[in-house]
């Protein structure tokens, strides 16, 4: 198939530090590739090996040591050759090796996350994969690092230069206790090169021609997804903002991103599909209304400056709020006036009175259909409809209001007429607004009901009369008696019946 010309062969040295240890941030990351844990498992995880004592502070955005803890090394190590599964790792370090993690000048409030050397009892199976990596994390930095030879060769073959590269490793280091990160993106490929020297030629010997297509980047883990609010600043072209999202914690803190997280999720915004995080339709919808300053990382930049130049004394809080307020009308507009909004999934009902879509919600007693828009109502008021298959049913409605006058006070009775919440059957009767008196509703008109009876027992509350009733319970849907008093609604005591008597017995 022919000779072609190889104009250069290259090998170069190079070593790999290991890396260094857990923060919060790194941790989640690790152990959500790892054992697909939730980035609130492992701070909760971490948490509890901390209230153990086992390992050190878990809400650390830092993965350097200060140097003045160095001596605690051996004592460290000492103890984790003494746990199964870390102490042959335990026993080959080097105490006495010094790995970039230790500088204090990059610590900042808290140290990364390192066991404390006190050895664990009985731990969860979670609690004992966490506690490996971190004392894993620690123990790789007394070891040296991985050593290899880079080689690339270029061939030249029809005025097209071709490339390879390889690479040996010639000391495995850190690499003999663990592998390295499969998400490290600088990871040269192992891979072995002919041996040649530069000028030679050399024969093609197969062309294999595949077609492949272009892959998306792949979905956010809760893992990646945490490190990427911790390095907002990679996402962000301005120069300024860059710089100010890389001095501060970027989107949130560690102690707080597992909480947002959770809350995306609860809120149905983010869906788990194995270890990978999916955006919804929801979320779609919600990104979409929001004004572009509000979900822009370069707007949390400029708040950073605003709040650093308060607490220099150079800005005010009254200034930063008042501008926030003044922002406000503007962002909310187009949601307020009703000109966008976010519809549900599946069909859209209108509302019979607006036409805007009607918004499904849940209460406790199940789902049903609503309309808000109050401005766009005759009445001025919102309008709820029963949901029946997934569809609002017929619209409820308040009572009926009619011509007939009260006997007692003279106001105006309603019609009130429907089904028992309780399933005991329906309801049909006139009932007073303003005095609360009921009527029997006798062929369309209101009637006196007959009075109740006195029980020959009194309110001990108010000295009035009590009379029996019974009801169904709509728990129980069980029969239940009570005596009531007579003064009501002045008076609202009721008690329920033992033994044919009111049980005055407080419960």
């Amino acid at each position: 198939m022919g000779h072609f010309y190889m104009p250069r062969n290259t090998k170069e040295n190079k070593q790999k530090a290991p890396p260094l240890p857990y923060c919060l941030s790194s941790l989640q990351k690790a152990a959500s590739a790892r054992w697909g844990m939730t980035a609130q498992q492992v701070l909760d995880v971490a948490q509890r090996l901390y209230e153990k004592k086992l390992t050190t502070y878990p809400r650390s955005d830092c993965s350097y040591l200060p140097v003045e803890q160095w001596d605690d090394a051996g004592h460290i190590l000492s103890a984790l050759a003494c746990q199964p599964g870390l102490e042959k790792a335990a026993y080959g370090a080097d105490p006495q090796m010094k790995s970039s993690a230790w500088n204090t000048a990059k610590v900042t409030a808290h140290h990364a996350i390192i066991p404390t050397g006190d050895l664990p009892g009985t731990l969860s199976a979670e609690e004992l994969a966490v506690y490996e990596m971190i004392a894993t994390a620690y123990i790789l930095q007394f070891y040296p690092a991985m050593r290899y030879v880079f080689q690339k060769i270029q061939v030249k073959a029809a005025d097209t230069l071709w490339e390879a590269t390889g690479r040996h490793i010639t000391e495995s280091g850190w690499t003999s206790v663990t592998h390295e990160d499969e998400e490290d993106g600088q990871q040269e490929k192992e891979q072995s090169l002919p041996s040649v020297s530069q000028g030679d030629a050399v024969a093609c010997a197969a062309v294999d021609i595949q077609k492949k297509k272009t892959t998306p980047p792949p979905r956010f883990t809760e893992g990646s997804l945490i490190e990427a609010m911790a390095n907002i600043h990679r996402f962000v072209e301005d120069a300024a903002a860059k710089a100010t999202l890389r001095e501060n914690e970027g989107i949130g803190t560690e102690a707080t991103r597992a909480g947002i997280l959770e809350t995306l999720k609860k809120r149905g915004y983010l869906i788990p599909q194995g270890k990978a995080l999916v955006s919804t339709r929801l979320a779609g919808q919600v990104v979409d209304l929001t004004p572009q300053g509000l979900k822009d990382p370069v707007t949390t930049a400029k708040w950073e400056s605003r709040l650093q130049s308060i607490a220099e004394g150079k800005d005010s809080l009254e200034a930063f709020m008042a501008d926030q307020l003044q922002a406000l009308p503007r962002l909310l507009e187009p949601l307020l006036s009703g000109q966008t909004s976010i519809r549900a999934d599946g069909p859209v009902f209108p509302c019979p009175t607006c036409s805007k879509p009607l918004q499904k919600r849940q209460s406790e007693t199940g789902p049903y259909w609503s309309c808000f828009r109050k401005d766009l109502h005759p009445d001025g008021k919102p309008v709820f409809f029963p949901d029946v298959h997934g569809r609002p049913g017929a619209q409820k409605r308040g009572p009926e209001q009619t011509d007939f006058k009260c006997e007692k006070c003279g106001t105006a009775l309603q019609h009130l007429k429907g089904k028992k919440k309780n399933g005991a059957g329906t309801y049909d009767f006139f009932k007073c607004p303003n005095c609360e008196s009921t009527f029997n509703n006798q062929a369309g008109k209101p009637t006196a009901r007959e009075e109740p009876k006195d029980s020959g027992f009194n309110c001990p509350d108010c000295g009035k009369p009590l009379r029996p009733f019974k009801g169904i319970s709509k728990r129980t849907r069980k029969v239940f008696s009570v005596f009531n008093c007579s003064g009501y609604p002045a008076c609202k005591a009721s008690f329920f019946e033992k033994d044919g008597k009111p049980n005055f017995t407080p419960k």
